[in-house]
């Protein structure tokens, strides 16, 4: 409200309204900028920017069966019978970094003080591990730091901070994901279990128990990799049983494969908590056989379906971060990455750039990266390179937004989803904060995946 117009009474409904959207914006202020410009001029879609033979692998043959036997291995790595569950350290790492924590609610009040030490015995931390039992997720499971499924954020006033960095979310595990299960709560209701790319605690009834029977039949030999979001699977009975993503693999039941589609493999939990397999058959305009070849038009039909879907801090709402979309990106070529941006950016080939100034990490991008194959990082933030536009680097990401400044107080121009966008989203932005909401000024390093391509700045 301008400060010249006179003052209002807000009606009780306005009010309560206006308190909510409060709330759903964690509080955070919002600028009064338009969109960032990249988003209007930039066509959205991944096959404008390589300059690539769209039919031309970017992996040899070679190199990426070896690469999908790697990514098979660490998919099923959790069901090895020599398999040791992770340290306690590293098991309880959320008691720790938040003991002492000034952490915040869902309804955005201060928790209580004690809440995590309650968690630490709720949890049974000092009777780690309990258990050394293969398991396997029966739906698309959210994988939580602690036992508890209400929310915890950091102060919601401050930008940057609530809704929706939940700080209990680990990551979403996909249905039909093996995991290992090694320890439960108090009340047997959570249980901690690791998967290829991250560990956590799941709700008990959102696994079933793996016995050698059904890993003999689900481990089939022959996968497949779904192409578009949102794919409702229903099994052979008629009851739905997930919706499927980009970076799911499932396995193929043998002889499976048909003119129209896919007979796959999924996993059921019978009245015990027992993994039993039943089938679902899939069309084959949303399922193919992985891995899917590393070609510039596959790439640009996956990035086009994942683009415009909401942010999803790790994985909520069955949405994407940042390196969630990477490595959903890279799943279905049989591309092995971690969870997190950190770990991702260390992958492949890595060439510093952090002491460039912005205009010399442009023309070293544009030199040395290869569309759809390098990954552009910053500190909490990781891109994939997918080519140029006018002379400007263009990268594919999932974002919340950008840092602003507006009459002294921080904040956000939100954009909540995967885009595509140049280095510098934004620059033309009269409250977009300088020089740390640039994107580019902070930009580090980037690495290549695959063959090492020994670049230095």
């Amino acid at each position: 409200m301008k400060k010249s117009r006179p003052a209002r009474t807000i009606r009780p409904s306005l009010a309560i309204a206006l308190v909510w959207i409060l709330v759903l914006t964690g509080c955070t202020p919002r600028t009064p900028d338009g969109p960032a410009a990249d988003l209007i001029p930039l066509a959205q879609d991944a096959g404008v920017y390589h300059g690539l033979d769209p039919e031309q692998p970017l992996i040899a043959n070679t190199a990426q069966t070896l690469a999908y036997a790697e990514f098979l291995q660490a998919h099923f790595a959790p069901w090895e019978p020599d398999r040791t569950p992770i340290e306690a350290d590293a098991a309880y790492w959320g008691l720790t970094h938040f003991g002492t924590a000034h952490l915040f609610g869902e309804n955005t009040l201060a928790r209580d003080p004690d809440w995590i030490k309650r968690l630490g015995r709720y949890a049974r931390a000092d009777s780690y591990p309990s258990m050394n039992r293969r398991a396997i997720a029966v739906t698309n499971v959210n994988m939580r730091v602690l036992p508890t499924l209400p929310p915890t954020f950091y102060d919601p006033s401050r930008a940057g901070e609530g809704f929706p960095f939940d700080m209990m979310q680990n990551s979403l595990v996909a249905a039909g994901t093996p995991l290992l299960a090694t320890h439960t709560s108090e009340d047997r209701a959570w249980v901690l279990v690791e998967a290829r790319y991250a560990f956590g605690w799941v709700r008990a009834t959102d696994i079933a128990w793996v016995d050698d029977g059904f890993e003999t039949f689900f481990r089939t030999g022959t996968y497949a990799a779904i192409v578009r979001d949102d794919v409702p699977v229903v099994d052979g009975d008629g009851v739905f049983r997930f919706d499927a993503h980009i970076g799911w693999i499932l396995p193929v039941l043998q002889g499976g494969f048909g003119d129209n589609g896919m007979a796959l493999v999924i996993p059921v939990r019978d009245r015990r908590g027992d993994a039993v397999a039943q089938v679902a058959f899939l069309p084959s305009s949303v399922v193919r056989p992985a891995p899917l070849a590393a070609t510039p038009a596959n790439f640009t039909a996956l990035i086009n379906a994942m683009l415009g879907r909401p942010y999803g801090w790790g994985g909520l709402y069955e949405g994407r971060d940042c390196s969630m979309a990477v490595m959903d990106l890279m799943a279905p070529f049989g591309i092995f990455l971690p969870r997190n941006s950190r770990p991702q950016a260390a992958s492949g080939e890595v060439a510093t750039i952090a002491g460039l100034d912005r205009q010399a990490k442009k023309r070293f991008i544009l030199a040395r990266a290869t569309p759809f194959m390098t990954l552009v990082g910053k500190p909490g933030h990781i891109m994939l390179y997918i080519g140029q536009h006018d002379g400007e680097p263009v990268v594919f990401h999932a974002v919340w937004g950008l840092r602003t400044m507006h009459q002294g107080k921080p904040g956000r121009e939100v954009i909540g989803s995967a885009v595509i966008t140049t280095l510098e989203p934004g620059l033309e932005l009269p409250t977009l904060s300088r020089p740390d909401g640039i994107l580019l000024e902070t930009v580090t390093s980037i690495n290549t995946l695959g063959p090492a391509s020994g670049a230095t700045p």
